[in-house]
């Protein structure tokens, strides 16, 4: 993963009960943060940003 590719962010990706219906947005990535290990800041398609862990997020396409 990397600064600008593009990404499915499914929040509680395992949770049966914060995503019961396994709901994802896209996104893309912006940076990755120092703590915890592995986890990024994402843009959203509606403009908002996250914080995620990287067991949140799939690479759809990689910036070249």
């Amino acid at each position: 993963m990397k600064t600008g590719d593009l990404v499915k962010w499914t929040f509680a990706k395992t949770s049966s009960t914060f995503n019961v219906n396994n709901e994802f947005r896209l996104g893309i990535l912006l940076q990755e943060e120092a703590a915890p290990r592995q986890s990024w800041t994402i843009l959203l398609h509606d403009g908002e940003t996250v914080h995620a862990d990287v067991t949140e997020i799939e690479v759809i396409n990689e910036e070249r």
